[in-house]
């Protein structure tokens, strides 16, 4: 799957490992995946100007809803960032290896992030 997305609507979502380490406990996750959001351009090593990433409000093939990091290119860019979400998730889960579970929760709390009620409701962050 390639980042080719050039309207409003599609993503590539991003699920790391982390929903059973967090004991499944949305506000938590929706917390580290905003961390994780505003490190995407550093562990992607990709400019901050050719994609858009946010948290989004994903439902699965069962309709079931949970936080999960929405990317795309950037519809106004003319050279598309060609990373296939197989590629995007190792360097995510690499990432979160090397940071340990306890340090991306720690890193964290200390982010101002809409809580798991509000993301459903925006279905993605930020607008």
């Amino acid at each position: 799957m390639e980042l080719n997305y050039n309207s409003n609507k599609g993503f590539t979502p991003i699920e790391p490992d982390i929903y059973d380490k967090l004991n499944w406990d949305y506000d938590l996750i929706v917390l580290c995946l905003e961390y994780i959001r505003t490190e995407i351009h550093t562990i992607l090593e990709i400019e901050g100007d050719k994609i858009d990433v946010f948290l989004i409000s994903f439902s699965n093939f069962l309709g079931q809803n949970y936080p999960a990091i929405g990317i795309r290119n950037k519809s106004d860019e003319k050279e598309s960032s060609n990373l296939d979400f197989f590629e995007l998730d190792e360097k995510i889960e690499r990432w979160i290896l090397n940071i340990g579970i306890e340090n991306l929760i720690q890193k964290a709390q200390n982010i101002s992030c809409v809580n798991w009620k509000t993301l459903q409701d925006l279905k993605r962050f930020p607008q």
